[in-house]
């Protein structure tokens, strides 16, 4: 089925124009359906993120000296700021999960149901695990996928799903999750970020350098259930976009330039310097930021500890809270999900020597915090989801474990549910939001 559909009234068909002829919104154009194609009977491997998805911008990132010493040191802080930002935006390395732990039944007074992406013969599709009668059921397939989110703050049920090819990404939004639903496409840019509960996207654009550090770039929002657009800045810019994040008013913007970075805030049509060199790791709901430093401009690699995560609760910024012990830090390889109150988020980190998933708290407060370890692992595959009664669900390597307040009891998937090898998410019953993360 192809065609046009309206994301306000649910229209669809050929409207032979841009807007709908019900309410007169924006219309998107449907895909077309897929052609399944005869698969070798062969177990297919999930391919790793493309490399340009990481490691080509940091081309234009080094600032060359004089050396091969300090061309490699310069290029060595710019590749962990690319990965410590490309990761701080849900991007998973994907690889091919291995056999779950042993059963463990339905799991009582626990609602909703865990959507997830697997590998079949033609490709990626989502499934649909239903924790209350532990049904699972298969969904569309899709593009490879990079993040899921809860779009129900636009209609209830709704699923937003970021998509990846190449260095491109593409938000689109799912109606349920049935072999049958549409996957409906919103916008594709370089970077796409979805607000809490999905109520609205923000894509940017950038084109190549100009002169010096200026490029033209385009940062747009689309409001989901109507499918309108506003931009927020469309113009010249200092600096390599490396991620962005939306927080309540403002757009918050990852630029690299040289060895160090700056988040700048995005305001209508403006730009300005909001932390220099630091990265984004997290933004919550409550406007707490989850922040790590890098290097400024002219310091030496490796001269003094790495600083680690640290908490700026909302601006006014106050001093940092800093995740650790003085002179051992928590060091982030990647956020993975906060609670629905933003109280709690989860990282998967390298404290003491060890390497593993971490709850870390965010509430006020300006001592040091020593990560809590929730399981130790060297695995490349990790995902979280929360669900609003704060229960955790843990993806490693294709295993999953369930957290409620007790140690992680390890969990096995209906039978003929294939394991998962992408994002995860929990979604309420109903589809309808109930908090805040």
């Amino acid at each position: 089925m192809t065609g046009q559909i309206c994301l306000r009234c649910d229209w669809t068909g050929e409207a032979g124009t841009g807007s709908c002829p019900e309410c007169g919104a924006r219309l998107f154009r449907m895909p077309p359906p897929r052609t399944k194609e005869t698969a070798p009977q062969r177990r297919m491997v999930a391919p790793p993120p493309p490399p340009e998805d990481v490691f080509v911008p940091v081309v234009e990132r080094g600032r060359p000296e004089p050396g091969p010493a300090s061309r490699r040191r310069a290029r060595g802080v710019a590749i962990a700021i690319a990965a410590v930002a490309a990761i701080a935006i849900a991007t998973l390395q994907l690889r091919s999960p291995a056999t779950p732990a042993a059963a463990h039944g339905p799991l009582p007074g626990v609602r909703g149901s865990i959507v997830y992406a697997a590998r079949d013969r033609d490709g990626w599709v989502l499934w649909s695990w239903d924790l209350t009668n532990g049904v699972a059921s298969p969904g569309p397939h899709i593009d490879r996928p990079v993040e899921l989110v809860n779009a129900s703050g636009s209609s209830p049920g709704w699923i937003g799903l970021t998509t990846a090819d190449g260095r491109r990404r593409t938000a689109s939004v799912l109606h349920s999750v049935t072999p049958d639903s549409r996957v409906t496409s919103i916008v594709t840019g370089d970077l796409v970020s979805w607000s809490a509960g999905g109520l609205d996207v923000t894509s940017l654009r950038f084109g190549p350098r100009t002169h010096g550090c200026i490029r033209h770039v385009e940062i747009k929002n689309w409001v989901v259930a109507f499918g309108t657009d506003e931009v927020r800045f469309d113009g010249p810019m200092c600096g390599l976009p490396l991620s962005i994040a939306r927080g309540g008013t403002f757009d918050y913007l990852v630029a690299a330039n040289g060895p160090s970075a700056t988040i700048r805030i995005i305001g209508a049509g403006y730009t300005e310097r909001f932390m220099d060199d630091h990265v984004l790791v997290g933004l919550s709901t409550r406007g707490d930021f989850l922040v790590t430093p890098v290097p400024r401009p002219g310091e030496v690699p490796g001269s003094r500890p790495p600083p680690g995560l640290q908490l700026f609760h909302h601006p006014p910024l106050n001093d940092p809270v800093t995740f650790g012990t003085v002179g051992q830090p928590l060091l982030p390889l990647a956020f993975l999900s906060w609670s629905w109150d933003a109280s709690e988020a989860y990282i998967l980190g390298s404290y003491g020597g060890v390497r593993g998933v971490y709850r870390v708290t965010i509430a006020p407060g300006v001592n040091l915090r020593v990560p809590e370890l929730v399981q130790q692992t060297d695995a490349e595959m990790v995902d979280a989801t929360v669900t609003n009664t704060g229960d955790l669900f843990l993806l490693v390597d294709g295993r999953l474990s369930y957290e409620h307040g007790d140690p992680l009891v390890p969990l096995t998937l209906p039978a003929g549910a294939p394991e998962p090898a992408g994002p995860m998410l929990w979604v309420p019953p109903g589809g309808s939001a109930a908090g805040l993360g």
